[in-house]
C-alpha cells in the first residue's frame, strides 16, 4: 500500500530544520511520493534542489501564486525554459491562479490587482501548454473566473487540477464536466466540511487525488498541529469510509491517479 502527497509546502520544513525528518515518516507511513509546490519565484531552485537529493520520492511544481506575485514576475517567468530544461524539471506548473479572498483595498486597487493576478495566470498557462505539463490552480472566491481564462486559453482541461478544492457542488460540476478534477485535503475529515465532502463523493473515484497543502490544514485526528505529508493516509481513511471501500483499494486508486496525472 502506498500514498501520493500531491501537493506540498516543503519549505515550511526547512525553516524548522526538519525537512529530512518530514521526509522519513512520510516514508515510514506508506507516503512514497510528495509532490512540493512554488508560491514564489525563489522556490524554484530551491525545490529543483530538494528534488534533485530526494530523486524518486521528492517532485517539484513550478509555480508563482497569485498572492505572491512580485514586481518583475512576468519577466522572470522567462527563466521557466532553463528549468523545463534542467536534470531535475518541474511535473506540473503551480500553483497558479487567482486569490480574490477578503481584499480590503478600493475598487481601483482590487481591478489593479485581479488584472496583474489574470496576466500571470495566463502567462503561466501558455507555460504548462508549451511544455505539455499539467497545471496545479488556486482559486479562492474565484473559481469560475479562473474556469474562464482556461476555458480562453484553449488549455487542456484533463490536464487541470484545483489544489484544496473549496468551491461549490456546481462549481465542481463545471470542473468536471470539462475534465478538470478536484484534489482534497484533511478538510474532508472536519465536522463543518459536509459540503466537501459531498463535493469529494460526487467527484468520484476515478478522480480522486488527495494532498496535505501541508504545513495547514492538518487532518483529524492532527488537528491543530503543523500538517506533514505523513498525514496522508488519516485523509484517505476518512475517504475511504466515505466512499465505502478499504484504504487499500483507495490507496491504490489514487496512487494510480496521481502517478498518471503529473506522469510520476
Amino acid at each position: 500500500m502506498e500514498f501520493i502527497d500531491t501537493h506540498a509546502h516543503l519549505d515550511a520544513f526547512q525553516t524548522t530544520g526538519e525537512l529530512e525528518s518530514a521526509i522519513k515518516r512520510a516514508k515510514d507511513a506508506n507516503v512514497t511520493r510528495i509532490i512540493t509546490c512554488s508560491a514564489r519565484k525563489c522556490d524554484w531552485q530551491n525545490f529543483s534542489k530538494i528534488a534533485r537529493e530526494h530523486k524518486g520520492c521528492v517532485f517539484w511544481q513550478m509555480g508563482i501564486h497569485p498572492t505572491e506575485i512580485e514586481d518583475g514576475d512576468e519577466e522572470f517567468l522567462e527563466s521557466a525554459k532553463d528549468f523545463l530544461k534542467s536534470d531535475m524539471p518541474p511535473v506540473s506548473i503551480g500553483e497558479i491562479g487567482l486569490d480574490f479572498y477578503k481584499f480590503e483595498g478600493s475598487r481601483e486597487e482590487f481591478e489593479k490587482m485581479k488584472s496583474r493576478q489574470e496576466r500571470l495566470f495566463k502567462a503561466q498557462l501558455e507555460i504548462a501548454k508549451n511544455a505539455g505539463l499539467p497545471v496545479c490552480v488556486h482559486a479562492r472566491s474565484a473559481v469560475e473566473e479562473a474556469i474562464k481564462i482556461i476555458d480562453e486559453s484553449g488549455f487542456d482541461w484533463g490536464k487541470v487540477v484545483f489544489h484544496c478544492f473549496s468551491g461549490t457542488a456546481s462549481q465542481l460540476e463545471m470542473l468536471n464536466s470539462r475534465g478538470g478534477r478536484a484534489s482534497f485535503t484533511g478538510i474532508i475529515t472536519y465536522k463543518n466540511a459536509e459540503q466537501m465532502r459531498e463535493s469529494m463523493l460526487a467527484q468520484g473515484l476515478s478522480k480522486i487525488m488527495f494532498e496535505t497543502d501541508c504545513p495547514y490544514l492538518a487532518p483529524v485526528p492532527m488537528r491543530g498541529k503543523p500538517n506533514e505529508p505523513s498525514y496522508i493516509p488519516f485523509i484517505a481513511q476518512k475517504s475511504a469510509e466515505l466512499f465505502g471501500i478499504s484504504i487499500e483499494e483507495i490507496a491504490e486508486i489514487s496512487t494510480k491517479n496521481a502517478r498518471e496525472f503529473f506522469g510520476i
